[in-house]
């Protein structure tokens, strides 16, 4: 293939996705070198623009960079004309080889279309014509209507990569051609170099998203930071868009928890901080995966199938 699309879940400022956006570029870039156009579609373009910018010498080459280009998600009064006309099979990237995911692409713990329904709604020529490849994890279907997007999306796809055995296991049911790698920033994550870093004070990280907030998460948190009364407070805000309010509300119990803006940084900076944390707390699964990965003693809220499967 010369040219290929990749729809995720991208632009809209979550540390998961940027690492997993790493991650997947060079896996694309390392099984398909003749490609020379890699499209990618997202929330923000100028905020994939100036991170991408930011970071890429870190974690593409200079020859990666120059073949990538993003299109941006129109919310605009005509956008369901536009999912019409994609649906038809005359959108602008329909000759492009599809990639979808690498995060949780099939999951029915997401609502109607998010779980995966979209991909056959609006890349249906896509779909028929076997151009596509899923990449990530495939949520255990429990829902009959789950059951049977399976059927159908499944066998169609070219390739199915997979994250974790219970994906695999899921995916291979329906198509043999399904491999089991890894979440794809577990590269990104294993392979940043970091200076040598002065951890005095120690500190301590914190996550808090809106979704699994409750007072008995809260007081976790809060018992979390007794226990290390003597360590530096950090906030790490993994979704600019959704974490950052939970801070004031901890903040109210924790006066001495401070944030840590990472908008301001590079992802090797922000991973930088995990490798020198003392210990940490929450539910994000790309908040917990480097704290695994770098053996830190962290506590984990685990309140998704992902990170069931994930973090142990």
């Amino acid at each position: 293939m010369k040219q290929a699309y990749v729809r995720g879940y991208y632009g809209y400022k979550n540390f998961g996705d940027e690492l997993l956006f790493f991650g997947v570029i060079d896996w694309i870039f390392s099984h398909y070198p003749e490609i020379q156009e890699l499209v990618i579609e997202v929330n923000n373009k100028t905020w994939m623009e100036y991170r991408v910018k930011k970071n890429y010498q870190e974690y593409t080459s200079k020859e990666q960079y120059h073949k990538i280009s993003f299109v941006e998600i129109k919310q605009h009064r005509w956008k369901y004309l536009t999912h019409i006309i994609s649906l038809l099979g005359f959108g602008k990237y329909r000759s492009y080889f599809k990639f979808f995911g690498w995060w949780e692409v099939l999951s029915d713990e997401r609502d109607f279309p998010h779980d995966g329904r979209n991909i056959p709604l609006l890349f249906g020529t896509t779909v028929r014509k076997w151009k596509f490849m899923l990449l990530g994890g495939i949520g255990t279907p429990r829902k009959t209507r789950t059951k049977l997007l399976y059927d159908i999306l499944l066998p169609k796809a070219e390739w199915i990569i997979t994250r974790e055995e219970t994906s695999y296991k899921t995916a291979l049911k329906r198509n043999k051609h399904t491999a089991s790698y890894q979440d794809f920033s577990q590269n990104i994550i294993e392979n940043t170099a970091c200076k040598k870093q002065d951890t005095s004070p120690s500190y301590v990280l914190i996550n808090c998203n809106l979704k699994s907030r409750n007072p008995d998460t809260k007081e976790s948190i809060v018992e979390f930071c007794k226990t290390h009364a003597q360590h530096k407070k950090i906030f790490f805000p993994c979704d600019m868009n959704d974490d950052i309010y939970c801070f004031a509300d901890l903040q109210q119990d924790i006066p001495d928890l401070e944030m840590y803006d990472r908008t301001k940084h590079s992802l090797q900076d922000s991973l930088c901080l995990f490798k020198g944390s003392t210990a940490a707390i929450w539910a994000r699964l790309h908040f917990l995966l480097p704290l695994k990965l770098y053996k830190k003693d962290f506590t984990a809220i685990k309140y998704a199938e992902k990170i069931y499967k994930m973090i142990d």
